[in-house]
């Protein structure tokens, strides 16, 4: 199998001009591939990401692995405004994401605390590229919902209950 390829700060334009930069790790083969997605505030490169996610062996598992530092943080662009951009760039990146090189189009994201809000926002904005959401350690509102719903981060009710889900 071919070296899986890296590219560091990556541009990824979004609608307003904005640049967020984002590490692209690319699966050695010809493709095409799903993209695992992680946007986050605390540095693409930071430890902490790899406790949830580690680009390099989800490569060599056959993903394309997209970490980006979202606005305004580290390598990437524009103001840092928590929570202010993060449905429309998180639109924009998953479109983005999904038109690669060697994507096949579909992307799931993944990551905690604020980047498993990221997931939240961007699902909101409904990309047609977005197949699936992984977020961990983070929070919902929930009405009618159990506790043990919002621990787990499901919007499944459970024992028939009805649950509405919405993010901060």
């Amino acid at each position: 199998m071919a070296e899986t390829q890296i590219e560091f700060d990556v541009p990824a334009e979004m609608r307003d001009g904005t640049v967020p930069r984002a590490d692209v790790y690319r699966p050695g083969g010809a493709g095409p591939w799903p993209v695992l997605l992680a946007r986050l505030p605390y540095g693409k490169q930071t430890p902490v990401m790899t406790v949830l996610l580690d680009p390099l062996a989800a490569a060599r598992r056959g993903f394309l692995v997209v970490i980006q530092d979202t606005r305004g943080r580290f390598a990437s662009e524009g103001e840092w405004e928590p929570w202010t951009y993060e449905e429309s760039d998180g639109y924009d990146t998953v479109r983005w994401a999904a038109g690669l090189p060697g994507s096949n189009g579909s992307v799931g994201m993944i990551g905690g605390s604020y980047f498993g809000n990221t997931q939240w926002m961007a699902a909101l904005s409904k990309p047609p590229e977005l197949k699936a959401i992984a977020p961990l350690i983070t929070w919902i509102r929930t009405t009618g919902c159990s506790r043990a719903v919002v621990r787990s981060s499901s919007a499944s009710p459970r024992r028939g209950r009805s649950c509405r889900v919405s993010t901060p």
